[in-house]
């Protein structure tokens, strides 16, 4: 939408949430922001969302990123540094993120970290290899905000990504996995995304059952018990793009990790429901 010849937007009702956001902040870089329109006009602003970004030697990526995250200027950003050996905290740090340190190592380990950490309504979790796009956050947040999901899944399956983002090897994987984890669980099209958004009551309940995975696993398991909970779960396609340095995922190891981990949770649902 061509917002250059359009009088300023003076409330929340004359700007499309997803569409204008972008082109609006753009072109009014020095008027009314829309952070503010948001704050007046609608009661769930990114103000009440927190940015969640578990990082292992990210020190190439997450200064660019956090370059997009900072735009969501209300919003709260949290590093999670798993033990890095670069300057990745360092750069967190000078970008303005809250970093938090999680020295067992996994990204599990750095979730649940960031999850005992969230005070806010709302909590957007990515990787932190610029890998997904900050832009694509609102997409996710606003069926929480309006109350028609619990849990928001980016798929990258759905979505456009950039050629060879996402290896043949891993494509037909996650295609496999997703398939199993929607015959055992409810239908997903990309159960290994790393762009997830949650209302507060949903982490809290994670929290309450206890986290067990420790590395890539990590988002199978939220999904079996999300599931379990019978929380409404829906996915929006989402931009993904190559990363800057090599995969930290091995996958044949972490692709059987994943499958053990959603049919172990559905074993041991079944075993809970006979009881």
């Amino acid at each position: 939408m061509d917002l250059t010849n359009q009088p300023e937007i003076q409330s929340f009702k004359d700007l499309n949430f997803v569409e204008d956001v972008e082109d609006y902040s753009q072109t009014y870089t020095n008027e009314l922001s829309v952070s503010r329109i948001l704050d007046k006009d609608y009661n769930h602003s990114m103000k009440h969302v927190t940015f969640l970004l578990p990082a292992y030697n990210e020190e190439r990526a997450i200064g660019p990123l956090l370059k997009n995250v900072r735009k969501y200027q209300k919003s709260r950003v949290i590093v999670i540094d798993n033990n890095s050996n670069d300057r990745t905290a360092e750069i967190a740090k000078k970008s303005g993120a809250n970093v938090l340190r999680e020295r067992k190592q996994g990204k599990a380990f750095a979730i649940k970290t960031g999850f005992e950490n969230i005070k806010s309504e709302f909590a957007v979790m990515l990787d932190a290899d610029n890998t997904y796009d900050p832009k694509d956050a609102q997409k996710l947040v606003q069926p929480l905000m309006k109350d028609e999901a619990d849990v928001v899944l980016g798929s990258r399956l759905l979505g456009k990504r950039e050629n060879g983002s996402i290896s043949r090897l891993n494509l037909l994987g996650n295609h496999i996995l997703s398939f199993f984890a929607s015959l055992l669980y409810s239908n997903v099209s990309d159960v290994c995304t790393g762009y997830w958004a949650f209302k507060r009551n949903v982490i809290e309940q994670l929290l309450k059952e206890g986290i067990d995975s420790d590395g890539f696993d990590l988002e199978a398991e939220m999904f079996s018990k999300i599931s379990k909970n019978n929380f409404r779960v829906l996915e929006i396609p989402i931009n993904y793009r190559n990363r800057l340095d090599d995969p930290k995922l091995n996958s044949v190891n972490d692709g059987v990790k994943i499958f053990v981990r959603l049919l172990t949770n559905w074993l041991k649902i079944r075993r809970e429901t006979i009881k």
